[in-house]
């Protein structure tokens, strides 16, 4: 029996590719081992390649093999790759030749591995990395061989297929990488935690098997792939729905913590612009895909991402070209994927410029434990807008901030994850704070370091630009070119007045001061629009707004489109200005969202309307408005602050709001900085006995000079003489008066009004 058996064997070994292999370096398998073999091709003929094994995929380029890129010329498998005899010497029987490239290799400010010092610099490919490459970097042919099948010479299989162009793999090709990795995931890199800033990898001793690191302990095209095959496409070695391969090795500070929305998101694309999706993870097609279930996929890629950019995978949907921070985001933020539309607020005429900013935020590695921040002199000398300069992807959850009430300044969810900077401390009144901490707004809890206003400060301070204010890109109110005031000076808590951002305000004088108001224990209250204001969608919450209530800066900053989302993204109106949402009064004056216009006017109107008891609610101010008594509007005796004209009323200033005629809307001439309404700690003026106008808010706009009313005298005022032609703010001369209105309630003495 053991003839026929050897004859049969005989017969058909020269059709086995490892026969074949053997019998051509010399080396003889005994006859079990051929059997073996024969079992292994029956199995192979019979059945058809397996996917587990090599054979099975696209790695098989002889011409068994059930892919379209294969050789005509050879059935043997493992050659292309290995021969035992006459290897590459650096390389475990490696039969490929050296390709000899020079590669440009992964960068980034925040890769912790080349950024410490006890840290070797990111080289050229090593080990298996280099292995992969000579095929997929596109430089030599699939079949450029140490050793020809049958033959003890180098030379060439020819292999041909889509996406291959004389034997070589193209830039066509989904396979390609070429020789710049600088859009790849890194390799050939220690994989350690010892580096001090290494802080969002996990540790290699709890890798799972399927995710191997070399002998040396780093990570090469290995870790990810096996070439030999797996059940997973593109011959990774886990999945990739749900972030599971890469969560593997990285722990990004606040992902699972938090968790971020983009988590847990069901949302999925309408079919709509860009596909938001480079991975089809779900059933075929991408209906089903999710944030979820593309996790860090949603954001980034591990091959073609944004060079140096932690391979961000954004498109720009008008060249196709990937364009990292802002397409990242607005690719699914546009309106297809996330429920609101950010995209198209960036393309009013003010905004923080995302769509117009490339490739400038650049954070980078600190200290152990702290997370990746940009450095205060980027921030500075490189002013820029991106999502990332306020959102963390990894962190951030739904939802803003709650408007009104005394913790109305702390920062909404869609924050969460962000940092800022924190002055430590204040500098004194009126002057910008030196010294900052940064703060990781980790918390809603109040009392926490989570303040809205800090994300503003790193960029809107001495923090960042130091003694050296960039321009105000809306220009001052005249269009002129004007730098931006520090608004740590603005609105530092230690001034005399200030809209209270970072502190609660000043300006509360207690329930009963006011004998017009009704015994209701509002006080203060009564002067702003609480239980007042009409309120819609997410809209509402300027009806809890009281003397008592923080606030955050895009309280005020926002579009001029109710129904846009909130934020500081962008307006039609200066400086990212919201309008006046409460139906009265003009759209610019945005005042009138916490303040009650029935109190404080408007051009040809001045309130009649009374509480139910009789009383007017214009009195519910300390100095009834307007403030030279002239009431009569409309009508001859009307205040000129009220009547409606070229120079009156509302364009009696540059900005078209009327109370930045007396309140904030000042420009330093000294500096040629622009003083907005954040706060005051302005000295008296040029009259003698007048009161510092910082008391009231006035920053000197086209008030000069300003004498405090008590219930038994009138309020005086006095105007700057200008040239409305030319004045930075002014559209006109006020004729200055010493018989206003008295006070409805007395401050004994100047603090007693801030107290």
């Amino acid at each position: 029996m053991k003839k026929p058996i050897a004859q049969w064997l005989s017969g058909i070994r020269s059709r086995l590719p490892l026969y074949s292999f053997f019998a051509r370096t010399g080396f003889r398998l005994p006859v079990t081992a051929v059997a073996v073999a024969v079992s292994a091709a029956y199995i192979v003929f019979s059945a058809g390649p397996s996917p587990a094994t090599v054979a099975g995929t696209k790695h098989n380029f002889g011409f068994l093999s059930p892919a379209a890129v294969k050789s005509a010329e050879t059935s043997e498998v493992c050659v292309f790759c290995h021969t035992p005899h006459n290897a590459d010497p650096q390389n475990p029987i490696w039969n490929r030749q050296d390709t000899g490239a020079t590669y440009n290799v992964y960068e980034s400010q925040t890769l912790a591995a080349t950024k410490s010092p006890n840290a070797p610099a990111l080289g050229q490919p090593t080990g298996s990395s280099k292995l992969c490459l000579s095929c997929h970097d596109g430089t030599i042919a699939i079949g450029s061989l140490l050793n020809l099948p049958g033959a003890a010479t180098s030379g060439t299989i020819d292999v041909t297929g889509a996406g291959i162009v004389a034997g070589k793999i193209s830039s066509t090709s989904t396979s390609y990488i070429g020789t710049d990795l600088r859009d790849d995931h890194p390799i050939s890199f220690e994989y350690s935690l010892a580096y001090p800033s290494n802080t969002e990898i996990k540790d290699n001793a709890t890798l799972p098997p399927e995710v191997r690191l070399d002998s040396s302990d780093r990570v090469q095209c290995t870790s990810c792939h096996d070439p030999h095959g797996t059940a997973y496409p593109k011959f990774m070695v886990a999945s990739l729905s749900n972030g599971e391969l890469c969560l593997n090795c990285h722990e990004k500070r606040y992902w699972t913590t938090m968790p971020s929305i983009h988590q847990t998101s069901t949302a999925t694309w309408n079919g709509t612009g860009v596909n938001p999706w480079h991975e089809d993870l779900g059933s075929a097609g991408y209906s089903d895909d999710t944030p979820a279930s593309q996790s860090c996929l949603a954001c980034h890629r591990s091959h073609g991402g944004a060079s140096g950019k932690t391979l961000l995978k954004g498109t720009d949907p008008g060249t196709g070209q990937i364009v990292d921070e802002e397409y990242t985001c607005l690719n699914c933020h546009n309106g297809n994927v996330a429920a609101k539309n950010m995209d198209s607020l960036f393309n009013y005429t003010y905004r923080h410029d995302v769509k117009g900013t490339y490739g400038s935020h650049l954070p980078s590695r600190g200290t152990a434990g702290e997370p990746a921040r940009e450095t205060a002199s980027n921030l500075g000398t490189n002013r820029h807008a991106e999502c990332a300069d306020c959102h963390n992807g990894h962190g951030v959850k739904t939802g803003n901030h709650t408007v009104g009430g005394t913790n109305g300044n702390i920062i909404g969810a869609n924050l969460l994850g962000g940092w800022g900077a924190k002055p430590s401390p204040w500098g004194s009144a009126g002057n910008a704070a030196l010294v900052y901490t940064a703060v990781d707004l980790t918390s809603q809890t109040p009392g926490a370091d989570n303040l809205e206003g800090y994300l503003c400060i790193k960029c809107h301070s001495y923090y960042s630009y130091g003694a050296l204010p960039p321009n105000v890109p809306s220009g001052n109110a005249d269009g002129s070119i004007v730098s931006e005031s520090d608004i740590t000076a603005d609105m530092n808590i230690n001034n005399m007045a200030f809209h209270p951002a970072f502190a609660q305000g000043k300006n509360q004088p207690f329930v009963n001061a006011n004998p017009n108001w009704p015994a209701n224990s509002l006080g203060l209250t009564n002067t702003f629009r609480y239980m007042d204001f009409p309120g819609f969608g997410d809209r509402t919450g300027f009806y809890n707004v009281k003397h008592d209530s923080a606030m955050t800066c895009t309280d005020c900053h926002g579009s001029q489109n109710s129904s846009d989302p909130l934020g500081p993204h962008g307006s039609n109106e200066k400086w990212i200005l919201r309008r006046n949402e409460t139906g009265v009064g003009t759209l610019v004056n945005f005042c009138y969202n916490c303040h009650r216009r029935e109190v404080y006017g408007d051009e040809d109107f001045v309130s009649t309307a009374t509480d139910g008891n009789g009383k007017l609610l214009r009195d519910y101010a300390r100095v009834t408005h307007p403030v030279d008594g002239q009431t009569g509007c409309p009508g001859v005796n009307c205040s000129p602050f009220y009547k409606s004209g070229a120079s009156t009323g509302n364009s009696g200033n540059k900005f078209g709001i009327l109370c930045l005629t007396c309140h904030g809307g000042a420009y330093d001439s000294t500096t040629n900085a622009m003083k907005g309404i954040h706060g005051s700690n302005m000295a008296a003026g040029t009259q003698a006995g007048s009161d510092p106008l910082g008391y009231r808010m006035m920053n000197g706009a086209c008030v000069e000079s300003y004498t405090r009313p008590t219930t038994l005298q009138a309020t005086q005022m006095w105007f700057r003489s200008v040239t409305p032609a030319t004045d930075k703010v002014c559209n006109n001369n006020f004729t200055s008066f010493t018989n206003g209105n008295t006070a409805n309630y007395n401050c004994n003495t100047i603090g007693d009004c801030s107290n």
